[in-house]
């Protein structure tokens, strides 16, 4: 059965890869809406994502985070930025394993210019969700070992697990170097 399910979702993705969209780089100053990929992994990660989000709102721009949670995870912390859309594995997905429409549908029937993943490995939610999307520009980390080129426009590349400040950083002076 398992076998089942995996054919299943490589062809939702294979059919979701086909979908055109128009794709656009800007100047950060230029980006008014900003989508955010995450896994919830502790409060520090949190505080990280939520700073993230703080800045470039008082820049002017809409911040929207979707966030997963894993099976049997419990937050003890408080999500405080209204504009957050939990994703909890062991609820929100049907039995193929797909997200279900409801529990993503505030994210992604939003207009983003800049789409951010920041799970930091090859991840089924996480290329789903950036498909499912029409931001103008996807961006994400990826070891060496990773390419995902297919669904991703940009790939700050590094060796082991993400770290979310200097991930950020790396963006924000990637968009600035673009001649507006």
């Amino acid at each position: 059965m398992h076998l089942i399910k995996q054919l299943h979702l490589r062809h939702i993705i294979r059919d979701l890869k086909a979908t055109p969209r128009e794709k656009k780089i800007d100047n950060i100053e230029e980006i008014k809406t900003i989508g955010v990929i995450c896994r919830l992994v502790d409060e520090q990660n949190w505080n990280i994502l939520h700073h993230f989000a703080k800045v470039m709102e008082s820049k002017g721009k809409k911040v929207h985070i979707i966030a997963l949670l894993q099976k049997d995870q419990q937050l003890d912390f408080v999500i405080t930025h209204q504009a957050t859309h939990i994703v909890r594995t062991k609820t929100d997905f049907n039995f193929w394993g797909l997200p279900n429409h409801e529990a993503i549908r505030p994210f992604v029937e939003q207009s983003y210019d800049l789409l951010i993943d920041t799970i930091g490995e090859e991840n089924f939610f996480s290329q789903y969700i950036a498909l499912r999307t029409t931001a103008s520009l996807k961006v994400v980390y990826a070891t060496p070992a990773e390419d995902p080129s297919d669904t991703f426009d940009l790939i700050i590349r590094g060796d082991g697990q993400v770290e979310l400040k200097g991930f950020f950083n790396n963006v924000i002076e990637y968009l600035s170097m673009i001649k507006k």
